[in-house]
């Protein structure tokens, strides 16, 4: 009976807390079919067919358990399917599933365990992107084949950065805390045990002696000058006890209109990893992962005009000691039909430049694509 006088008394004088108490669960994503015709310095290239359908789908899965307003746990997964035309590397298409869990408060913050991307990544202000193309870790080269990126069953290939996020442990196991937003101020770190499944500046490849495992740790803030609002970020990772990063950005939104720049810089300071002098086999050359050391900056502006979004994004980066180089711009545009429908028309131009002048080294190109996609 007493039990029962608590708990009446609970819903009485608590109502929100008590009823808040339940499982959630939900689905969302996005899945589209579009069709890119390139040209390109390498035509009849399977690496740069003259046009090319690619199916892509990205979501989310979620349940959640609220235990009250502010409070709530649960476990989450992203996970993307892609289907390309004529892909040698992926010829049944690339799958990918990202589980993790969390815990997050209003008051103390949010916790994450699982095959996340790492606080600097999360909180990095950089070039927007409106489609899965985007500037970012570019899908470009689902239609425009990189000299410098190569993504296969047996190679994998950084010897640019792919971004100025900082990323190099990808979505590898990796424990992370972001604080509750304190005045205008949030800080987000993460721990990497193991950088297995990097990306960035680093190929998976590389044969590290030491602990391959990752810190990463950055703050953004959100400003109020009067004219719109203002969000900056700074970010710092540390890799394999030898390979670090720093990175900044902002984003200025005033209305629908948004303008954002950033800069990442990668290095190599300590000898617990040095660079490679001499060639570790036959296969490889010497000075072989100069590419660890780079940097790279971005730009974009976006405009918001209700059902239609437009927005055009400029990534440069570039590899020290080297002649690596990569120019790219995605000009995109993005039309709401309906809740369920949205088309999609992305401008892209790629120039990579290799470690010599030859043609195989070097690749020019443009790409229209076209696109509709179903939200779900």
């Amino acid at each position: 009976m007493k039990k029962i006088v608590l708990a009446i008394c609970g819903i009485t004088f608590c109502p929100e807390d008590v009823w808040a108490q339940k499982w959630e669960l939900s689905q969302s994503g996005m899945a589209g079919v579009y069709y890119g015709v390139t040209q390109t310095r390498e035509n009849h290239n399977i690496k740069n067919m003259p046009n090319r359908t690619v199916f892509r789908a990205d979501g989310n899965v979620a349940g959640t358990y609220v235990l009250s307003k502010q409070d709530r746990v649960g476990v989450q997964a992203d996970y993307t399917i892609v289907l390309r035309q004529h892909d040698a590397n992926y010829g049944e298409g690339d799958w990918r599933f990202y589980p993790y869990a969390l815990a997050e408060s209003n008051h103390y913050g949010k916790v994450t365990v699982g095959y996340t991307y790492n606080a600097a990544y999360l909180l990095h202000q950089g070039a927007q992107e409106i489609s899965w193309i985007g500037i970012k870790d570019s899908n470009l080269t689902y239609f425009l084949s990189d000299v410098n990126w190569s993504n296969g069953f047996k190679s994998v290939k950084f010897v640019t950065p792919k971004s100025t996020y900082i990323m190099d442990d990808g979505r590898a196991v990796k424990f992370s805390y972001f604080s509750p937003e304190i005045g205008n101020t949030k800080i987000g770190m993460s721990y990497t045990p193991d950088n297995a499944h990097r990306r960035g500046m680093v190929s998976r490849y590389v044969d590290y002696e030491k602990t391959q495992d990752g810190y990463s740790v950055a703050m953004q803030n959100s400003w109020y000058p009067g004219l719109g609002e203002l969000k900056t970020s700074i970010g710092y990772g540390l890799f394999n006890r030898t390979d670090k990063e720093w990175a900044f950005g902002a984003r200025w939104k005033l209305g629908k209109f948004n303008i954002a720049a950033s800069y990442k810089k990668a290095y190599i300071d300590g000898d617990k990893n040095p660079i490679s002098t001499v060639a570790r086999n036959s296969h490889l050359p010497a000075y072989f992962d100069n590419y660890r050391e780079g940097q790279a900056w971005d730009f974009s502006i976006g405009y918001d005009f209700g059902r239609f979004k437009t927005n055009l994004a400029y990534l440069h980066t570039e590899a020290n000691n080297t002649r690596n180089r990569d120019d790219l711009v995605v000009q995109s545009n993005r039309f709401y039909v309906n809740e369920a429908i949205e088309l999609f028309w992305i401008n892209g131009y790629l120039n990579s430049k290799g470690f010599n002048r030859s043609s195989d080294n070097n690749n020019k190109g443009y790409a229209s694509i076209a696109g509709v996609a179903l939200k779900f």
